[in-house]
């Protein structure tokens, strides 16, 4: 997600966590990695995630605990930079892959297993890609995420104790089906759902209070997100996207997390960047779908690599346009 080198100064809520009592410290650190899934710092933003994880699942909130901590713990033993703990960065990524793994291969012991290895992996990636984008001024964002998890995912099958299943996971992609019928409940609940999944769970609810948690990030966020949910869900509907799809955030939470992340952070507050970022929200909202397609014929996720290649695209480019400025 974000840097230490990248943090202006901290705002209430977002204060490093020295001087603090050991645990106090580490139980900041881990909410943290809850927050930075939307990109935030934030501690008060990361207890209203961690809550709504939990009430989506309690299973994805314990899979998302044992990721942050084996993560931390990792960065820990590895003498990652105090500050990049505290602000929950190198914890985010194991969090993210412990709650995908459990919802893609369920709880079983090997499962366990694997979110702690894929939390180590993590701490490795997100070093190693830093590295590798520093030139480019690009942040990680969610790609070491998006490496471990599509890297398990695209192994399971072939292990019995990890896909108990009888078939594997790969299927042929199939049109949408013309003339699904929308109906108000599915566009606010795709509107709240697009937010849900940025932590993987469909529950409207989850998204309402995840709203709530950027909003206590930042009014400028919450702002964001609302504008990216609300031009995911209307592009969605306006091109035909199968109702129950729009309904649980399919093609919506890549979108949230684009205009967070270019709207809310990455450029600076200016009406030609506002504008920047929401032509950056639509083409990530059709990138979703194509890349939904693209990794169906061999059983692989879309992810968050949507939400990536769309931010690493139009922030590569914003210093050719003289009208888009990026913050420092």
């Amino acid at each position: 997600m974000i840097s230490p080198e990248t943090v202006q100064p901290a705002a209430p809520g977002t204060e490093k966590g020295t001087g603090l009592p050991g645990p106090v410290r580490l139980a900041a650190q881990l909410v943290r990695s809850f927050g930075q899934l939307s990109l935030l710092p934030n501690a008060w933003t990361g207890v209203l995630f961690t809550l709504a994880v939990f009430l989506g699942s309690w299973q994805s909130g314990v899979f998302g605990v044992l990721g942050a901590v084996v993560s931390t713990a990792t960065a820990y033993v590895m003498g990652v930079d105090r500050g990049a703990i505290d602000l929950g960065t190198q914890g985010f990524s194991g969090c993210l892959t412990g709650i995908a793994l459990y919802v893609f291969l369920g709880s079983h012991p090997s499962t366990y297993l694997l979110t702690i290895g894929g939390a180590v992996v993590c701490v490795l990636a997100y070093s190693a890609l830093t590295a590798m984008l520093a030139p480019w001024r690009l942040p990680v964002l969610t790609a070491p995420f998006c490496v471990v998890v599509g890297a398990a995912l695209a192994a399971a099958p072939a292990f019995t104790r990890l896909w108990p299943w009888p078939v594997g996971p790969a299927a042929l992609p199939t049109a949408a089906v013309p003339g699904g019928r929308y109906t108000w409940s599915d566009l606010w609940h795709g509107f709240f759902a697009n937010i849900a999944q940025v932590g993987l769970s469909a529950h409207w609810y989850v998204g309402v209070i995840m709203l709530v948690g950027l909003f206590v990030g930042g009014i400028r966020h919450g702002l964001a997100a609302v504008a990216g949910s609300v031009v995911a869900v209307l592009l969605a509907w306006g091109l035909g996207a199968p109702p129950a799809g729009l309904a649980a955030g399919v093609y919506g939470y890549n979108a949230v997390l684009v205009a967070v992340a270019l709207g809310g952070m990455f450029l600076v507050r200016t009406v030609p960047n506002a504008l920047y970022t929401l032509v950056a929200v639509a083409v990530v909202t059709v990138l979703t779908a194509a890349m939904n397609a693209y990794f169906t014929p061999f059983g692989g996720r879309t992810l968050s690599w949507p939400f990536i290649i769309t931010s690493w695209l139009f922030l590569a480019a914003a210093p050719s346009f003289p009208r888009i400025r990026r913050s420092d």
